[in-house]
C-alpha cells in the first residue's frame, strides 16, 4: 500500500518530494472517500474490506488541510453508520478542519446514524436525489444463546469477581437492572448525539431528538435541516468550486469596495456642506468628492502583512511552520483563530525533541562531559525515537 501511495507524492515549493497523498485532489478539491461500517483503529487510511476507520479519516483531513494544493475538503459519503467508539472525536476533528478549510460533505447515496454524525460537522451538506440520511440514533443487541447451547449439552459457567462483571453476557437472561442500566446509557449517548449535531448545524437539540432517528430521503433531508442542497452526485466537485471561487472573489473585493463606498458617501456629504457655506473652486470640490483610496489600500496591506506575520511568528507555529503558512495563507484567518488552531496541532518531531531539549539544557547549565549526569540525560534523549 506504501508503494502505491508512494505514486501520489506531493510536488512542493522546493524539489524535494512532500508526504504522499491519500486521497485525490480534483480541481484544488481533496475528495476523501468515506463508506462502509464506520470502525475504529484499523489502521487503515483508505475504505478498507467495506469499513472505514475513524482514525483514517482524521489523518487524511489533517493532510489535506495542510496541502497547498487543496483549497476544500469533500467527504464523498455511502455508510451506514458505524462504532459509537471514535465517533464523536473524528466529528470534532472535522469541525476544527473545517476552521482551516472548507469541509463538504456529500449523501452519495446514504449518510446515516454514524455518518449524519460526520456530515454535520461538515461546512456544508449536500444530498442526492436518492440519499438516505438522519437515523440519530443508538442501538445495542443482546442475545442469550444459554438454551441453544444447554440443547447442545453445552454448560457455560462464569466464574467472575465484582458483581457487574458479567453484566450482559449472552449465556444467561438480561436481568431487568441490567436493562435499565444498558438502556440510561444508550438514553445518554442519543442525548450526546443530538447536542452534536445541535452543535455543528445550529438546529435546537430538541428539533434533532424530535425526529426520533428517522431516515430521510433526498430532500427530505434538506425540509428536516440535515441538508443544504440537492446535487446530482457528478455535479458536487463543480458545486463546491463555484462556491469556493465565490467566496474568494467576496473575501478579496467585498471588504474593500464597502470601504471605499463609505468613504465616498461621507467625502460627497462633506462636500455638500462646505458647498452650502463658502463658494468653492472647481478643484476643490473635486478633491473633497475623491476618497484617498491610496491610504485605503496602503492600510489594507499592512493590516494584512500583520496578520500573516502575526500567524507566522506566533508561538504556536513553532515546530508547525507548514500548518501556519497554510493558515496565514487562508483569507479570513485571524491571528487568534490560527494560534488556537495550530495549539491543538501535533508538533513536528524536530520540534518535540528540541523543546525536550531545550528544558533539559535549562535545568542542566552546566557543561555537558563524558560522565556528567546531565549528559547521560542528553545522550539518552537523542538516542529514544521520536
Amino acid at each position: 500500500a506504501q508503494e502505491a501511495l508512494a505514486t501520489l507524492a506531493l510536488s512542493g515549493d522546493d524539489d524535494g518530494p512532500r508526504q504522499a497523498r491519500s486521497y485525490q485532489v480534483m480541481n484544488g478539491i481533496a475528495v476523501l472517500p468515506v463508506s462502509g461500517t464506520l470502525v475504529s483503529r484499523t489502521r487503515a487510511l483508505q475504505p478498507y474490506s467495506g469499513m472505514t476507520d475513524y482514525n483514517g479519516i482524521i489523518a487524511r483531513l489533517q493532510q489535506a488541510a495542510s496541502d497547498p494544493m487543496v483549497d476544500g475538503i469533500l467527504l464523498d459519503m455511502d455508510t451506514p453508520g458505524g462504532m459509537v467508539a471514535g465517533a464523536f472525536d473524528c466529528a470534532d476533528i472535522i469541525a476544527r478542519v473545517r476552521d482551516i478549510k472548507p469541509v463538504w460533505a456529500l449523501a452519495n447515496d446514504m449518510n446515516c446514524s454514524a455518518g449524519q454524525l460526520l456530515a454535520s460537522a461538515a461546512s456544508r451538506r449536500l444530498v442526492t436525489q436518492t440519499a438516505r440520511t438522519g437515523s440519530i440514533g443508538v442501538m445495542m443487541a443482546h442475545s442469550n444463546y444459554g438454551a441453544a447451547l444447554e440443547k447442545q449439552g453445552v454448560e457455560i459457567t462464569l466464574i467472575y469477581s465484582g458483581s457487574h462483571k458479567v453484566d450482559g453476557n449472552p449465556y444467561s437472561h438480561l436481568p431487568d437492572d441490567v436493562r435499565e442500566t444498558l438502556q440510561s446509557r444508550m438514553d445518554a449517548t442519543r442525548q450526546m448525539f443530538a447536542q452534536k449535531v445541535s452543535a455543528y448545524t445550529g438546529l435546537s437539540v430538541q428539533v434533532v431528538l424530535d425526529t426520533e432517528a428517522a431516515v430521510y430521503s433526498g430532500q427530505e433531508a434538506i425540509d428536516a435541516g440535515l441538508a443544504d442542497e440537492l446535487v446530482n452526485s457528478t455535479d458536487a466537485i463543480t458545486v463546491m468550486r463555484d462556491a469556493l471561487d465565490a467566496r474568494k472573489s467576496r473575501l478579496s473585493g467585498g471588504r474593500m469596495t464597502k470601504e471605499t463606498q463609505s468613504t465616498t458617501v461621507s467625502a460627497t456629504a462633506s462636500q455638500a456642506d462646505v458647498t452650502d457655506v463658502v463658494p468653492a473652486t472647481e478643484g476643490e470640490n473635486a478633491s473633497a468628492a475623491q476618497p484617498d483610496v491610496n491610504a485605503q489600500i496602503t492600510a489594507a496591506v499592512a493590516a494584512e502583512n500583520s496578520r500573516i506575520m502575526g500567524i507566522l511568528n506566533c508561538e504556536e507555529a513553532h515546530g508547525r511552520e507548514e500548518q501556519a503558512r497554510v493558515l496565514a495563507e487562508t483569507p479570513g484567518m485571524t491571528v487568534k483563530t490560527a494560534r488556537r488552531i495550530l495549539a491543538a496541532a501535533a508538533q513536528s518531531a524536530q520540534a518535540r525533541s528540541d523543546t525536550a531539549l531545550d528544558r533539559l539544557m535549562q535545568g542542566a547549565p552546566a557543561p555537558l562531559a563524558a560522565g556528567n549526569p546531565a549528559s547521560d540525560a542528553v545522550n539518552d534523549l537523542l538516542n529514544t525515537p521520536v
